[in-house]
């Protein structure tokens, strides 16, 4: 599992469309945005094309502004095998896809919580 948060210019509407416009190759299964007040929350789902029989990956991406910043929080999951969780680096591959899709835009990361 990867774990990335970043902090980025523009808003989380603007930010959702610069992602989705990064992941052709990639099947978007989940997509919303909500308004709270002034502030929003959007999230997208993403499943990888398996590249080796029997894996897959998926990506779980929240984009939100209730501090006045948007910040995007990608989450990944999956694996290969039924016995042995091996991810052959599909993970940090789409994850890296969408923080080189972010760069005009990245402020900094920030760290998560171990």
């Amino acid at each position: 599992m990867t774990q990335k948060r970043y902090v980025v210019k523009g808003s989380v509407a603007e930010t959702m469309d610069l992602i989705k416009f990064s992941q052709p190759a990639n099947d978007l299964v989940f997509e919303e945005l909500r308004s709270f007040g002034e502030f929003q929350q959007g999230m997208l789902t993403y499943e990888q094309s398996a590249l080796r029989p029997g894996s897959h990956t998926s990506l779980f991406i929240v984009v939100h502004d209730f501090n006045h910043v948007t910040e995007v929080t990608m989450i990944t999951t999956g694996g290969s095998g039924t016995l042995f969780n091996i991810d052959w680096g599909a993970a940090k591959g789409i994850v890296s896809s969408v923080k080189s899709s972010l760069k005009p835009v990245l402020i900094n990361e920030v760290k998560m919580p171990d």
